[in-house]
């Protein structure tokens, strides 16, 4: 056992030999291994599918993301992404006024970053800051449930926001439809939807699942109070093939499956809890 990074209490062992579940917040870890490439090169993922499949889901929830952030901050912010990939919320956030930067660790998607005109370090977050470098705003933008460490990146985070600052932490909830019902598909014995939403087996997995209350609580041991908090869709219909399809090598029958489970309960997963919610915090 081993103390969560959320609140302290301890992790324990819960139904897989790779899977961990607080005892205290109910937060869930994974003990997969992270091998995103420092070079580009052969990928398991198609990168092009990957960004044409997310571009209209991407537009969206950015566009409500920044909507709530301009109202959180000043105009002509320094904004951070960190774990930016091909650099859509960047591009965004230039459109909105904000003074855009990111970080990308995965080298097969910073070229792609670069070549819309991003302005992208190659590394790891906060390895690649100066010790002096402040934002007005640091988004995790879909990245914080791939961090290993929480607990660090949180306290990077309690020292390159500026005071009055805003932390924007957008997760994919347990709480959430999908989840909830892949997990229960889980508990049943087929595990091929839970692994997927887990993103076993990629080079960047999902090694923590969260609640909204999970993050304000992690947030606050860092000195950061809520701020306000905004719902994002998990599925747009526009381009679901393309995002279901980009991992390579995956059966078709399983990407089958998951397409027509998305267009059938598409309806369905307003009436449950956001499978993401975009949740920010301000610097004290």
């Amino acid at each position: 056992m081993r103390p969560c990074d959320v609140c302290d209490g301890l992790l324990e062992p819960f139904r897989h030999e790779w899977l961990w579940r607080c005892d205290d917040c109910r937060a869930l870890h994974a003990t997969f291994p992270v091998a995103i490439p420092d070079s580009a090169g052969a990928a398991t993922l198609d990168e092009a599918m990957r960004e044409s499949g997310l571009e209209a889901l991407r537009a969206k929830n950015n566009g409500r993301l920044l909507a709530a952030l301009a109202g959180l901050t000043a105009p002509g912010g320094r904004f951070l992404d960190v774990g930016s990939g091909p650099g859509f919320l960047l591009g965004h956030a230039k459109a909105m006024g904000f003074a855009p930067q990111g970080i990308e660790p995965d080298a097969n998607t910073v070229a792609a970053a670069r070549s819309r005109g991003a302005a992208v370090r190659h590394g790891f977050f906060p390895d690649v800051l100066e010790p002096g470098e402040r934002f007005d705003v640091i988004v995790f933008n879909d990245v914080l449930e791939h961090i290993p460490d929480l607990r660090a990146a949180l306290q990077a985070c309690a020292v390159h926001v500026e005071t009055g600052g805003v932390l924007c932490l957008n997760c994919p909830d347990r709480r959430g439809f999908f989840f909830r019902t892949a997990d229960i598909l889980d508990r049943l014995g087929l595990h091929g939807p839970y692994d997927r939403l887990w993103q076993r087996g990629l080079p960047s997995p999902h090694v923590w699942y969260f609640t909204t209350a999970n993050l304000a609580r992690a947030a606050a041991n860092h000195g950061f109070a809520p701020a306000g908090e905004v719902r994002l869709e998990t599925v747009e219909l526009a381009g679901l093939w393309r995002r279901i399809r980009y991992v390579k090598d995956q059966p078709l029958s399983l990407s089958l499956a998951a397409y027509v489970f998305a267009l059938v309960t598409y309806p369905l997963a307003r009436l449950f809890p956001a499978d993401a919610t975009a949740c920010f915090f301000r610097k004290a």
